[in-house]
């Protein structure tokens, strides 16, 4: 077992902020654009109709925290339901929505976002839920970047405090 890692100590936290929001959007476009293809794939293969915009629509809205995970469910089950596609079909389209759901969740998130950010799981979950709570969508939209400088500012004064 290696050392623990030891955050980088922040000497311009307004600097630290942008390259930190930089990172927060970049991943969070790599993210859309994989579930994009993710689905794309998926929902091609369960002949959804529409499937390419049904995709692109889902790819999107993985920008909207939480939320934007049922998009595509409800989008690809209301396609396949209008078309009359067999039980299959809907099962394949249901196993994408799973299988992309997990990936996101399980890898994605935490490799582009959580490591590089620096923020653990439960923080996130929290800045969401306050976030929604008082400020609606948009608090969604905007719960994790502001955490991220958050955090940043709160590892400068800290650091700050114990020289």
């Amino acid at each position: 077992m290696g050392l623990p890692e030891r955050p980088v100590r922040v000497h311009r936290p307004f600097r630290e902020s942008v390259r930190v929001l930089g990172i927060y959007l970049r991943a969070q476009i790599v993210i859309a654009v994989i579930v994009t293809v993710l689905y794309a794939i998926g929902f091609g293969i369960a002949r959804a109709p529409l499937w390419p915009l049904i995709a692109v629509v889902s790819g999107i809205s993985t920008l909207v925290p939480r939320f934007g995970s049922l998009v595509p469910l409800v989008l690809v089950a209301l396609a396949m339901l209008f078309a009359r596609s067999d039980l299959t079909h809907l099962l394949i389209a249901f196993g994408t929505w799973v299988v992309v759901q997990a990936v996101e969740g399980f890898v994605l998130q935490p490799i582009l976002l959580s490591k590089p950010l620096g923020l653990k799981a439960i923080p996130v979950f929290l800045a969401l839920l306050v976030g929604g709570m008082f400020f609606g969508p948009i608090g969604f939209l905007l719960a994790v970047p502001v955490l991220a400088v958050a955090n940043v500012f709160w590892r400068y004064f800290r650091d700050r405090s114990a020289q």
